[in-house]
């Protein structure tokens, strides 16, 4: 009979550490996101950019939140109003501890024409959530090949008039809260996916806080 606890209380006891290491691991596990999620996330480098108000922002600007990153410029006639008009509907959809845990940016591959004061205006048509970076062409590309994608200009003179249009990847790239590149999105993703991975990534990254 006391032997019969006995491997009671230890078939008991293993459960119950089974158990607990499954809850564990379930609080601890990145959610599936609709993403193209990178399997080893590339760690940045150092970087120097300034916001449209003039503020230095480094690889310490995007520690402790997720980042959606955009690269484009004010003069874009189609991708970049429509991304950012999507970027205003999804943060709109955000959970409040996303909102607190996300940062929308908007990096502008056009740096020549496009200044600070500009900037701010443009993106702050879309939504005030979203925030604008410049930096010189070097720190941009600097930037961009980390991020695994480039830019360039396409020169189009009519007259006197100096035209150009930016080349430009129309992509979303995803940073975690240690500076990870860790996903990417390729639009057009349906309206609501990408706050609602969001809404995910920061609820899970809350659970597991500590190991950041």
């Amino acid at each position: 009979m006391k032997n019969f606890k006995l491997i009671a209380s230890v078939f008991i006891g293993l459960g119950l550490a089974l158990a607990g290491l499954s809850y564990f691991q379930d609080q601890t596990q990145s959610p599936k996101i609709s993403a193209t999620e990178i399997p080893s996330p590339s760690a940045l480098t150092e970087f120097h950019l300034k916001t449209a108000e003039g503020q230095d922002f480094t690889k310490a600007s995007l520690l402790g939140k997720y980042t959606v990153l955009y690269f484009g410029f004010t003069r874009c006639p189609d991708a970049c109003p429509t991304t950012l008009a999507q970027f205003r509907s999804e943060i709109l959809k955000l959970s409040p501890e996303a909102k607190e845990n996300v940062q929308f940016l908007l990096l502008t591959v056009d740096p020549e024409h496009d200044t600070g004061p500009l900037l701010k205006q443009y993106v702050e048509g879309f939504h005030k959530d979203i925030h604008a970076l410049t930096g010189t062409e070097a720190e941009i590309h600097n930037v961009a090949a980390q991020m695994k994608t480039t830019f360039h200009k396409i020169e189009e003179t009519a007259g006197e008039v100096d035209l150009y249009q930016m080349a430009h990847s129309p992509r979303y790239f995803i940073i975690d809260p240690k500076a990870q590149l860790t996903a990417v999105y390729n639009p057009p993703i349906a309206p609501g996916v990408l706050a609602l991975d969001l809404n995910q990534l920061v609820a899970a990254n809350g659970k597991s806080r500590w190991l950041f």
